[in-house]
């Protein structure tokens, strides 16, 4: 019988509670290719050096050999241990996967060369936190972006950043689009979004509120110059509008006190909550009645299981959100919806969007969702029919699945000379 492949995950950040998008990404891909059938295990740096450097999430082995780098002077030393660990592990996997072109990249592909293992790489992030903005900033991050160029195959989960990897020179033959997919679990309804109030306020008062109260929902990072800000400048004036509406902010950040103390000065203590992080943000959404993206922040996991959960989306207008939620189809999408030529239309229609990053945008957008509160439930809905039909996460996991095994299998009709330097 042959064994499944064996794949490492390299990411910067995992762990299955919400306290970061990146994370949480990291944690379901992880958890689906292990379901698919796949040997899976994680090599992340831990953040504390009391933390194991080994343990089991989910069923799924996890190494922490090296400690997380703190600044720009650490970064060698990370990258020495994290290399050193690679030359000594990395021959027990069939294939390598990383989650960002940036440090760890460099370091993987250099080792999977030097072995033999077939290296997959993902370009990460979005807007001006993405990939290919960070290789403009240094020397260093440049270095980065030339030595992915050898990899075996680059993952692109947008046109965007399809787009930039080409225009970069990565040779187009190795550049693998594969969208961003979109989890299909139970919708709301009146019942689900009852218990998990219910639940919910059992575990934190703050989170306690009544069948007929509106609840927005937003899990932007709690930063000084973070979309966050929209919201913060716009709920006193929601506030007067809405008495009863309720301000959950899930996650954290530096300016978590600040946020908290200037919204306590507006008279708000009682409109807001700051529960931290969860780990299951499937049941937040089950338990609000919309969902505030002021940015570009949240785009692997927190929006797509908002619109999974037919939360209504009030939805500030940048490249990178239009790119996600209403972009140009794939060729795999446009086959599947030919019979629908404006479905892209039809899906920008269905968002409130914000087009300044105003707070008196920001105002009026929330303002139009909470006026019309059925209407705005049924475009969602029909958001979220209109993403599973064309962009299931399923397809997305087996698309990585299968880009992995033809690597695999290649690696095994050509396997590489045992005369390895390290």
């Amino acid at each position: 019988m042959k064994r499944s492949p064996r794949v490492l995950l390299i990411g910067r950040r995992f762990w299955p509670h919400g306290s970061s998008d990146s994370a949480c990404f990291l944690t379901e891909l992880a958890c689906a290719i292990r379901r698919g059938g796949m040997h899976i295990e994680v090599l992340t740096p831990r953040y504390a050096s009391s933390w194991p450097e080994k343990i089991v999430v989910r069923e799924i082995p996890v190494h922490r050999p090296a400690t997380a780098p703190r600044s720009e002077w650490s970064i060698g030393r990370y990258l020495k241990h994290l290399t050193s660990w690679l030359q000594r592990h990395a021959q027990s996997f069939d294939a390598l996967l990383v989650d960002a072109i940036r440090e760890e990249s460099s370091a993987v592909t250099e080792v999977g060369k030097q072995l033999g293992i077939p290296v997959v790489l993902r370009c990460g992030g979005w807007g001006a936190t993405s990939d290919p903005s960070w290789w403009k900033t240094s020397r260093a991050a440049k270095r980065s972006c030339n030595i992915a160029k050898s990899a075996d195959a680059i993952v692109a989960d947008s046109g965007i950043h399809q787009r930039e990897l080409i225009a970069e020179g990565f040779v187009r033959d190795r550049v693998h689009r594969i969208n961003k997919g979109f989890p299909n679990f139970p919708a709301r309804t009146a019942r689900t979004r009852q218990l998990a109030r219910e639940v919910l306020g059992s575990v934190n008062s703050d989170l306690i509120t009544s069948d007929e109260t509106p609840v927005l929902l937003c899990s932007s990072p709690m930063t000084r110059s973070g979309g966050i800000n929209l919201l913060v400048n716009a709920a006193p004036h929601l506030i007067k509008r809405y008495p009863d509406l309720r301000f959950w902010f899930i996650g954290d950040g530096p300016y978590r006190d600040w946020i908290y103390e200037n919204l306590r000065g507006h008279g708000m203590r009682a409109s807001i909550a700051m529960p931290g992080t969860f780990s299951d943000f499937t049941e937040l959404c089950q338990a609000a009645d919309l969902f505030f993206q002021p940015d570009d922040e949240g785009l692997d996991y927190f929006l797509p299981t908002a619109i999974s959960a037919e939360l209504p989306l009030v939805c500030l207008r940048t490249s990178s959100t239009k790119s996600l939620l209403c972009g140009t189809p794939s060729r795999q999408e446009t086959t599947a919806n030919s019979s629908d030529p404006n479905r892209t239309l039809k899906t920008s229609e269905l968002i409130q969007w914000i087009d300044s990053s105003t707070a008196k945008q920001t105002r009026l957008a929330v303002s139009r969702v909470i006026d019309d509160l059925e209407s705005a439930r049924h475009r969602a809905a029909e958001l979220r029919r209109n993403l599973l039909r064309s962009r299931p996460q399923a397809d997305s996991i087996q698309s990585y699945m299968n880009l992995l095994g033809r690597l695999v299998q290649e690696r095994e009709a050509n396997p590489p000379s045992t005369e390895t330097v390290l």
